[in-house]
């Protein structure tokens, strides 16, 4: 494996990516380029896993920003000039079955995935669907012409099937040594355009505060189509996403903005809400100049105007004449930096659970993490991306916790198809972050979602022909969408009949000592197994992806009936261990 690469380097660091075989660079890759807080959550949705994979590795639909992700991976042990284009192309074979075969065709293992990305597709929760090469060669023009035909049969095989519903864009993207060490950079280096750029403007003025400068003005949409075209992606590195893309409605902004740009240029800097520029450096004009000088540039708010703009219809002149409102901030303060990335896309909501980071409720629960051994919550605070990188091995991911909270406290649906919810909706915080919620019982229900990641994780790592039937049937439920959660769900109802006492309040519940995250885990394992016998009687809460909430309940049902017909024989010495474990209000 190339070693001069930073990238590389920080991945081959990364031993807790190794369990995961070839396939820890391709998650790798996905950590960086999507900023995933909680890589392991992710690897056990989203890995396809398996000898019979139909040339794909892995399937990943981001419903919170509309796009999936269909992902083959590549290792060479010896320096190359180039990744095989042989393996690009499956991807073109991935894309036929994954996107034209009928569910009967397709290998259990890959139903799941199949089923998850169709229905977000049917029902316009994707608009935009990539196709990554994730290896760590050199990239080349012959893999990218390869990626481009495996893009083209995507993007035929959706107009067939979903004609009135047609994604915004089909990309192929390949991730090899430039675009691994590129997303590093930015982690980083938050502005990689580095050169010396003049900036036409009319008038302006400066201001000056704690560890910045700037100075306000406003310039024309040509010239920002200008840096785009020469720029491209590279022009967003300090924002935390790229440009979105636009849907034609009334009700997407981008849209807007090009209709905007195309239709009544001149009333552009009075509709648009202006943009912010990161620069390392900047000499604001004198009074007579119309235009001035920086150094190096990067879009921290404005990607969607920018990509917009570039992607419109507009005529040269009318580019020219729509002014947009910008400033151009100089700062050499990272933690100063970092926040002004922070707070100048906040109102875009680019994580909802920003906006819960400063609650009460989160600063409480942060400061009794503090006393848990090897534990470390942010509530909501997101760090730098060189965190996410490089891996903090005792982060709780809030995104996780959230998930495993709601999970634990019987909503499902909320957990695996409404994430967003948690921070977007008073009423759902509420419910999940209540007032008296403590930091030892959010570990409690992480635990258990993470020993039913690690429980599925060990299941798929048996060989198909050395697994019993009954393992076979828990491999096929586990790998389907939603399933982990519906599990812890469907343990914490059976908690009574665990602890063989009446639970007065099940948000009390948690270990009776002050257990690191890795010995919580631990302590639901022995619990876990064999109560995963009785998985297949939560089929049918997943046949609508837990959004029928009469079949949940009703699985749920025969599972706790089983499990309180059984217990004598089934799991007692188990359930007796964990018994003396446990604490609550009521004891």
């Amino acid at each position: 494996m190339p070693s001069t690469s930073p990238a590389l380097t920080t991945y081959k660091s990364r031993t807790d990516l190794s369990k995961y075989g070839d396939n820890g660079l391709l998650l790798f890759a996905l950590q960086m380029g999507l900023a995933v807080e909680d890589i392991d959550s992710v690897a056990a949705l989203a890995l396809t896993d398996g000898s019979d994979d139909k040339k794909c590795d892995l399937v990943y639909v981001d419903l919170t920003n509309g796009r999936a992700i269909i992902a083959q991976g590549y290792i060479s042990t010896k320096a190359k000039a180039s990744a095989p284009a042989n393996k690009a192309s499956d991807l073109n074979t991935a894309a036929a079955w994954l996107l034209g075969a009928d569910e009967r065709q397709l290998p259990e293992r890959l139903r799941p995935a199949r089923n998850e990305l169709h229905e977000s597709l049917r029902t316009g929760q994707v608009r935009r669907l990539e196709v990554w090469y994730v290896h760590n060669l050199p990239e080349s023009a012959n893999v990218q012409q390869e990626l481009d035909r495996a893009a083209a049969t995507a993007r035929a095989l959706l107009r067939e099937r979903y004609p009135d519903n047609v994604l915004d864009d089909v990309v192929a993207v390949e991730v090899g040594v430039a675009t691994l060490d590129r997303w590093y950079a930015t982690s980083q280096i938050p502005i990689l355009v580095t050169d010396e750029i003049t900036v036409p403007a009319s008038a302006g003025f400066s201001e000056t505060g704690d560890a910045w400068n700037a100075f306000c003005t406003s310039v024309p949409a040509s010239w920002l189509t200008e840096m785009f075209e020469k720029y491209g992606t590279n022009l967003f590195s300090a924002n935390v996403r790229d440009y979105l893309g636009s849907i034609n409605s009334d009700a997407n902004i981008n849209n807007n903005i090009k209709q905007t740009a195309e239709i009544t240029p001149g009333r552009f800097f009075a509709y648009n809400n202006g943009l912010t520029i990161l620069v390392n450096d900047l000499a604001p004009p004198a009074s007579t100049d119309i235009s001035f000088i920086i150094r190096g540039m990067s879009i921290v708010n404005g990607a969607q105007t920018t990509g917009a703009l570039a992607s419109s219809k507009a005529s040269s002149k009318a580019l020219g004449e729509a002014r947009v409102l910008t400033r151009f901030v100089k700062c050499a303060d990272q933690r100063v930096i970092r926040e002004i990335i922070q707070y100048n896309n906040s109102q875009n909501k680019i994580e909802a659970a920003d906006f819960r980071s400063n609650d009460k409720i989160q600063e409480r629960l942060r400061q009794e993490f503090s006393l848990i051994p090897d534990a470390e919550y942010r509530g909501g605070r997101r760090g730098s991306e060189k965190d996410v990188i490089e891996r903090r091995p005792n982060l709780i991911p809030t995104q996780t916790a959230a998930q495993a909270i709601a999970a634990f406290h019987g909503q499902p649906n909320i957990a695996y198809n409404e994430t967003r919810r948690i921070w977007s909706s008073d009423e759902v915080y509420s419910q999940t972050f209540p007032e008296f919620i403590t930091a030892r019982h959010v570990l409690f229900c992480y635990s258990l979602l993470k020993a039913i990641e690690e429980a599925k994780f060990d299941l798929t790592k048996t060989p198909s022909n050395q697994r019993t039937k009954l393992q076979t049937t828990q491999v096929d439920f586990l790998r389907k969408r939603g399933s982990t959660f519906l599990v812890a769900t469907a343990v914490s109802s059976c908690l009574e009949t665990i602890l063989d006492r009446p639970i007065v309040d099940s948000w009390r519940l948690m270990f009776s000592a002050n257990l690191s995250p890795r010995d919580a885990v631990a302590k639901w394992q022995p619990v876990l197994l064999p109560l995963l016998s009785f998985v297949d009687q939560l089929e049918d809460a997943l046949t609508g992806y837990l959004k029928n909430h009469e079949k949940t309940a009703s699985s749920l049902a025969r599972f706790q009936q089983l499990v309180h017909a059984t217990r004598d024989v089934v799991g007692e010495g188990a359930f007796a261990e964990f018994r003396s474990a446990i604490t609550d209000s009521s004891m």
